[in-house]
């Protein structure tokens, strides 16, 4: 049965190869961004922004987290970008950039570390450390698990943003906030996010993002989109950190259970290493959060 339903998902694929997915509101595609949405959704983000503690963000230099990644079923089994569907690792990475770095903690890669500078990738086994051809998977998400910690901070800088009205879901209300680059219609070269932000906390519990890059290059991925759900909140040096980050396949589901993979974080700290770590070839030009 696994059999058929991939050959089918590979089938579907194929018919959507033209299609990209869109969380463009409703009322945006028929009238466009109007000043009272973008004035209100920017408000809207940017208290949560304050409520979640990331104005403090950048008073830090790195952080760091140990991580149970647990991936399943057949969509998980194609999507995972470890060898095993459950693995452990650590993370470390320096704030407001892209350069990261793995320690495999589990599984057929334990005591590997795998990372990326100035979006180029090296991994480092025992004390030889070698710059490779980039490994998709790992340096799509390396980047990915850091830019979605760091969602709030990072989408309150994006030129488009606005209110895109109001949802009840699982018993919560929310207020829904679009954001994207460029032209607010479907394009290649950037995502879109819609932001579930609930009215009561003020906090960002779910978001739902388009799969524009990703590396899985599957015929049709762009159609499909992510959502994923923040939760287990816990106060880290003023900053609120989810430790809990659930990923579901298309829109956030009723259910947890439902869910493609669940990102389970312990022992996150701030400032507990040398940012240098993160930077083995002084030699890289240092690019911030530039995106290549």
């Amino acid at each position: 049965m696994k059999a058929r339903q991939l050959i089918l998902f590979i089938s579907i694929g194929f018919l959507l190869e033209s299609c990209m997915a869109n969380l463009q509101p409703v009322a945006v595609k028929r009238h466009g961004i109007q000043d009272k949405n973008i004035e209100k959704g920017k408000e809207i983000l940017s208290k949560a922004w304050k409520t979640q503690g990331l104005d403090n963000l950048k008073s830090h230099q790195t952080y760091s987290f140990t991580a149970t990644d647990a991936w399943k079923g057949m969509m998980g089994g194609i999507g995972k970008p470890w060898p095993e569907k459950h693995v452990q690792t650590q993370f470390k990475y320096e704030v407001g950039t892209f350069n990261g770095q793995l320690n495999f903690l589990s599984g057929k890669r334990k005591g590997e570390i795998a990372g990326l500078q100035s979006w180029k990738y090296y991994e480092k086994n025992d004390q030889d450390l070698k710059f490779l051809q980039t490994d998709k998977k790992i340096a799509f998400v390396l980047a990915a698990y850091q830019y979605f910690v760091e969602l709030a901070d990072r989408l309150r800088e994006a030129p488009i943003i606005s209110f895109a009205g109001t949802k009840s879901f699982n018993g919560n209300n929310y207020n829904l906030v679009f954001v994207t680059w460029e032209t607010s219609a479907p394009h290649k070269g950037h995502d879109q996010y819609m932001l579930w932000i609930n009215q009561k906390t003020e906090m960002l519990e779910y978001a739902e993002f388009t799969l524009r890059d990703n590396y899985l290059k599957m015929p049709g991925a762009g159609a499909f989109y992510g959502s994923i759900k923040y939760d287990d909140f816990r106060e880290i040096n003023g900053v609120l950190i989810p430790h809990k980050q659930t990923v579901f396949m298309n829109a956030p589901k009723k259910k947890d259970r439902k869910h493609l993979h669940e990102l389970t974080i312990t022992d996150f700290k701030f400032d507990e290493f040398d940012v240098e770590e993160l930077h083995p070839n002084p030699d890289l030009k240092r690019l911030g959060d530039e995106k290549l």
